[in-house]
């Protein structure tokens, strides 16, 4: 047996998965690639990272917010923010419950993002945010201003995370095994509650997954108005 993979085999982009070394060459030969493998996990960080930076470019819904998430993302440029994604998409690839972290951009008028990782796809999570998707948003802006933070605007990423490597198909293309889709949600200062504060470089505009709010929500949402400049 070749004595560089570990004995059992990880699969996947969590590890969790593992097969016995002699099954996963009685699979994929004598001589396997490396493709489908993530052997540490400073591996598995990086490729998770990488994947999410990919999709951070397409998000699954609202066409052309991956525009706003730039301007966001924009004001973090000392900071590898993909990094910290990865880090909590991780622990939700471990134990299945959704993990997430709020990060506040350096500038005089600030800019917060909140990054929630989910276990499973944009359909099947669909379920349990409705009517528990605005509020934990607002909530967090409200809090970072009740703390003193001149907040003119909150970006929501939420990354929906599929592993699903198989035992019986080990030498599978992590391509293949691994999904990861992404939703922004944005919201301008006025729209929690911010002192009249803002920073020429984001927008003024609300945007939402009207699908994930409750119709009361959505009433009140469309009675949100931006102040007159």
């Amino acid at each position: 047996m070749r004595q560089d993979f570990p004995d059992p085999v990880p699969l996947g982009v969590s590890g969790a998965v593992t097969i016995p070394l002699a099954q996963y060459l009685a699979h994929v030969g004598s001589a396997p690639g490396r493709s489908s493998l993530l052997l540490d996990e400073k591996q598995r960080i990086a490729y998770l990272a990488s994947r999410i930076l990919e999709a951070l470019d397409r998000p699954i819904t609202s066409p052309g917010s991956e525009g706003i998430a730039r301007l966001v993302l924009s004001h973090f440029q000392s900071v590898d923010m993909v990094q910290y994604f990865a880090e909590r998409a991780m622990l939700t690839l471990r134990d299945g419950a959704m993990h997430n972290f709020v990060a506040v951009s350096p500038d005089d008028v600030h800019v917060a993002v909140l990054f929630v990782a989910w276990n499973g796809t944009h359909l099947e999570v669909q379920g349990q945010r409705i009517g528990n998707y605005l509020s934990p948003l607002f909530a967090t802006a409200r809090r970072l201003v009740g703390n003193g933070t001149q907040l003119a605007g909150i970006l929501e990423i939420d990354a929906y995370l599929r592993d699903n490597p198989e035992t019986d198909q080990p030498g599978t293309p992590l391509e293949k095994v691994f999904a990861v889709d992404v939703e922004y949600s944005y919201l301008p200062g006025f729209a929690f509650g911010s002192p009249n504060k803002e920073n020429a470089s984001l927008p003024k505009l609300i945007m939402l997954n009207p699908d994930l709010c409750t119709p009361e929500e959505n009433q009140a949402l469309k009675k949100l108005k931006a102040p007159s400049s």
